[in-house]
């Protein structure tokens, strides 16, 4: 009876021991390490760089030993002999500026290389700071260059760094992330597109506006001209009334002496 009983007991302890496990989380020394636990942002891929860009936040700035004041996009790796490693951008870099405009996030990149592409513009420059210098690569990107195709598969064969963080797995992270890779590529020619879509209509309707204000300030000109003009016409006509009222004036004068000089010539008669 007593071995029944110990048996039952270990039976019900065991139990209990698989069901709290689940309840009380993994044990740490088995649990698989998530690059994306750390709080990293998504990674996206540059069609004008030929670049995998990470923007930058606390965590990456963090993760990476970043300044605390880097602002832009962490380059994590570079196709061999695409448009970033033929133009001197290299894994580690910073980009934070391109032909003057900041970047937050991986497409502005390209919505601001589209931009000038399409007004006929080749030659670029990117502000990068490479290890707390900034520096300033000049760079030639070509609409053909712009519209290579890539394949988030062949990420893994990307030129990366070693002096990125030893914490972090550049092939653990884009592995996770392939998905959401995949996924910002294939719609990001759309945003690219809605984008400057975008920015031409508010630049037309900036212009209507300034137009319509134009047309506006011409037209109370002219109606001040009217005004003007109207109140110099009343003007020359007081002048002209004043100046008949005058001449009327000096005609009866003119007069009236003429007569009295009559009045004398007759005196003078007859005294005679």
């Amino acid at each position: 009876m007593k071995n029944k009983l110990f048996v039952v007991t270990t039976a019900i302890a065991l139990l209990l021991t698989h069901v709290a496990a689940p309840l009380a989380g993994f044990d740490p020394v088995f649990a698989a390490v998530s690059p994306a636990a750390d709080g990293l942002p998504k990674p996206a891929i540059s069609r004008a760089l030929g670049a995998l860009l990470l923007p930058i936040n606390k965590q990456v700035i963090k993760k990476f030993k970043l300044g605390k004041s880097d602002r832009g996009l962490l380059v994590l790796s570079v196709k061999p002999n695409g448009a970033a490693d033929k133009q001197g951008i290299k894994p580690g870099d910073v980009l934070v500026e391109i032909v003057g405009r900041k970047v937050h996030k991986p497409i502005d990149v390209d919505v601001a290389v589209r931009r000038q592409l399409k007004a006929g513009n080749s030659n670029f420059k990117f502000d990068v700071e490479r290890a707390g210098v900034m520096v300033v690569v000049a760079a030639v990107i070509t609409l053909e260059v712009y519209n290579e195709t890539y394949s988030v598969s062949e990420l893994s064969s990307w030129e990366t760094t070693t002096s990125f963080e030893s914490s972090f797995s550049y092939s653990e992270y884009i592995s996770e992330e392939t998905q959401s890779i995949e996924e910002s590529y294939t719609s990001e020619e759309t945003i690219v597109e809605e984008s400057m879509s975008h920015e031409e209509t508010s630049s037309e309707e900036t212009t209507s506006e300034e137009e319509t204000s134009t047309e506006e300030t011409t037209s109370d000109n002219s109606t001040a001209d009217d005004a003007t003009a109207e109140n110099n016409d009343a003007a020359d006509d007081n002048t002209a009334d004043d100046n008949a009222d005058v001449n009327d004036d000096s005609a009866a004068n003119d007069d009236l002496s003429a007569d009295d000089s009559g009045g004398d010539d007759s005196s003078s008669d007859d005294s005679e």
